[in-house]
């Protein structure tokens, strides 16, 4: 048996000690140290997702790829790092590692993704181990700046980010109870849950393709929730990306490729079409009369000659046509 399965513990602690010095130093921009975790060899490979895909078939590739990233915004990121569900497996002089990466960055939080996947073949030569192998995944909307929410298929919430929590304070369409998110109105809820239920029967492979090709991009689709007691439309999306079911609302709830098919077919005036954006933002009437610097009253009758030319007689039957629209 040799010296380094007799010796798993150590060779536990010293992986992960290269897995936390690299990411460490690539936050100190310390490039010495960085450079101190990798094996500079012909076998050397990389593949990273990361906003965009990067493939290096050589270390001297991949080391010009994160110099460059450095050298982009090259002050210290200030960052909490944590290394999650951790598995180190050993065989012999070779060792593969998973785990989950979770940066947190107050003063640059753009420096590295938020939370990424990550693969590390590493082996062991000349009395350390040294990364031969890297592969990450980063998961895009951890990383949004607008509020968003990962539920499971019966509307556990996974995972709300800071704007999210911060906006549900607000938002009077959503709520988080016992752990679930549901409709701030009990009869708006049943569809907002099937709504996420039909969105994680679209997280497989196949399934997945198959939407994103009929429709054109991404998988996502809106959700008339209700229109509160001032008349304010309540609206959010359900997004399938990385197999997972994400709700975004605020300024994710953005229905303007669609209004504009709507202003084409029916003829809408600028003032009227206007109007329909505000509505499908979720403002009441008296806000977005004040957003128009027009009266309560003139704002009305736009919105009267929009329901005359649409045929229909509610914000809620305006906004589910809308939504119907493709793009």
């Amino acid at each position: 048996m040799s010296k380094t399965t007799t010796t798993k513990p150590r060779a536990h602690d010293a992986i992960r000690k290269v897995l936390e010095t690299d990411i460490d130093s690539y936050l100190a921009r310390d490039r010495d140290a960085w450079l101190q975790c990798w094996i500079d060899d012909a076998r050397f490979r990389s593949v990273m997702e990361c906003g965009t895909m990067q493939i290096a078939r050589s270390f001297d590739e991949f080391r010009r790829n994160v110099f460059e990233a450095m050298d982009a915004e090259p002050d210290p990121v200030q960052a909490d790092v944590q290394l999650k569900n951790l598995e180190i497996h050993i065989s012999n002089n070779v060792a593969w590692a998973t785990y989950e990466e979770i940066v947190t960055s107050a003063s640059n939080p753009r420096a590295t993704p938020s939370h990424s996947h990550n693969f590390r073949l590493l082996e062991y030569g000349n009395g350390a181990w040294r990364i031969l192998f890297h592969g990450c995944w980063a998961e895009p909307l951890r990383d949004t700046e607008d509020p968003a929410l990962e539920v499971a298929k019966d509307g556990r919430v996974l995972w709300a980010n800071d704007v999210a929590t911060a906006e549900l304070k607000n938002f009077r369409g959503l709520v988080i109870s016992n752990g679930k998110l549901r409709a701030s109105k009990p009869s708006w809820t049943s569809e907002l849950h099937c709504a996420i239920s039909r969105a994680h029967n679209l997280t497989a492979f196949g399934n997945y393709n198959r939407a994103k090709s009929e429709g054109g991009g991404e998988v996502q689709y809106p959700v008339v929730l209700g229109e509160n007691n001032d008349g304010g439309l309540m609206l959010c999306w359900v997004k399938v990306v990385d197999a997972r079911v994400y709700i975004l609302f605020g300024s994710g709830s953005d229905l303007s490729k669609q209004i504009d098919v709507a202003q084409a077919i029916f003829a809408l005036s600028k003032a009227q079409t206007d109007m329909v954006r505000l509505i499908a933002k979720g403002m009441e009437l008296s806000d977005a009369a004040e957003a128009l610097g027009v009266t309560k009253n003139t704002a009305r009758t736009h919105l009267r000659r929009v329901y005359e030319k649409v045929g229909v007689n509610s914000q809620i039957e305006l906004l589910r046509l809308i939504i119907s629209f493709s793009t």
